[in-house]
């Protein structure tokens, strides 16, 4: 059965780097908005327990002593797209989570209720810690039916894989891992099996990238990659309105970087209504457009034919996939990519850092937890995800068809 003695958030940078470069955004931008996020667990089958909950809440309260030291100071502010005002915004920020997180637990029903309220600055870097702790928590205290055993195997054979095949692709896979264990576990190898295959390799096809988690990056030597989320154009659209939030957020963040983290997200508002503001001037700024819902075959021609209209050659720009992949998925769509004539990269998360047997019947997958922290409030407006997947949308039915309405959206 699983060891229940590892070590448990070890850093302030044990979270995504997008969590950063979006804080750092907001505090050029939108320094006094007010936020509030909110848990939904997808799967109900999958449900904490007491004891669990009872941990997870030490866990949190916990977080109040988490600090950058000197040394990770010293590591953010080396960070090109960064000023030094911020490494040192960050070497004073702590959380506080007895005044930010609030949260509910129903032992009859197991329904767990969690929010985040607070400065938008602030609140912004408890999501994926929190989903992290969640994680944990439920393969810690309700399945216990797993072990570590082939962990280390299991990353190298699909880091050699998907380098093999020719892939350039990241690790994303800190909001959903089973624990902090693998997670270390699954970056050795991916660090090591990286290492020799450059060094046995004349002309390498495929290319390790780094890793969203800023820890990991600076602990094995890797970049730290990360870039925007859907919170960011869901805020704005509160801030400075829906209709053309698209485009205010990318000019915003072209604003704060110059070009640098260039990756243009698409799918907040469905990719269509994105396109329509997406035209050759911000094209021509941003490298690459990341695919995170929907089908992908049908984005790759989509994002092909509009380029093609503005008069940019495809084949200068990049598509990142970052939608529920797993290494025969990434191979299938980098084929799909260089026969259609553009770039192509991949983050992937839950199946390198949670994909595991059961130990009772090693033929059948110990199921991951599938759950989110959206955004749901901006200065007191109800913000929502619409996605190119209606399974991905963040609101009722009402919602999301009011929104359409704004949208122009038939």
């Amino acid at each position: 059965m699983a060891s229940q003695t590892h070590q448990v958030f070890p850093s302030i940078l044990d979270n995504d780097l997008y969590k950063f470069t979006m804080q750092y955004a907001v505090l050029k931008h939108y320094r006094d908005a007010q936020v509030v996020y909110e848990f939904t667990n997808r799967d109900k089958e999958l449900q904490l327990n007491a004891e669990a909950v009872e941990w997870l809440e030490k866990q949190i309260k916990d977080m109040n002593e988490l600090a950058l030291t000197p040394e990770e100071r010293e590591y953010i502010g080396s960070m090109d797209f960064f000023d030094k005002d911020y490494a040192e915004y960050l070497f004073q920020f702590r959380y506080r989570p007895e005044e930010q997180v609030h949260m509910e637990f129903d032992p009859q029903t197991r329904e767990l209720t969690l929010k985040v309220t607070g400065l938008w600055h602030e609140a912004i870097l408890y999501e994926v810690p929190l989903l992290a702790l969640i994680s944990e928590a439920y393969f810690k205290f309700v399945d216990r039916d797993w072990n570590y055993d082939g962990q280390y195997q299991n990353a190298t054979d699909k880091c050699m894989t998907l380098l093999e095949n020719g892939c350039k692709f990241s690790e994303f896979g800190t909001r959903r891992r089973r624990d902090f264990k693998t997670h270390d576990t699954v970056m050795h190898a991916l660090k090591e099996a990286s290492d020799k295959y450059k060094a046995s390799t004349a002309e390498p096809k495929g290319v390790f990238t780094g890793t969203s988690n800023v820890f990991f990056a600076k602990k094995y030597g890797t970049p730290a990659i990360g870039t925007v989320a859907h919170e960011f154009f869901m805020a704005i659209s509160a801030l400075e309105g829906v209709k053309h939030a698209n485009a205010i957020a990318l000019e915003k963040w072209y604003e704060t970087y110059h070009g640098a983290l260039g990756v243009a997200l698409t799918d907040t508002y469905t990719t269509d209504v994105f396109l329509r503001d997406f035209g050759k001037d911000l094209a021509n700024k941003y490298a690459a457009v990341r695919q995170d819902s929907g089908d992908p075959s049908e984005f790759v021609h989509h994002i092909i034919a509009h380029y093609k209209s503005l008069g940019i050659d495809p084949k200068s720009k990049v598509i990142v996939f970052s939608d529920a992949l797993d290494v025969p998925r990434a191979i299938k769509l980098l084929h799909l990519t260089q026969e259609a004539g553009i770039g192509a990269s991949f983050g992937i998360g839950t199946s390198l850092t949670n994909d595991f047997k059961k130990v009772s019947n090693p033929n059948e997958k110990s199921q991951p937890m599938n759950m989110v922290i959206k955004m749901w409030y901006c200065n007191g407006k109800r913000v929502i995800k619409l996605s190119d997947d209606v399974l991905k949308h963040s609101a009722s039915d009402d919602l999301v068809n009011e929104l359409k309405q704004q949208l122009e959206i038939a």
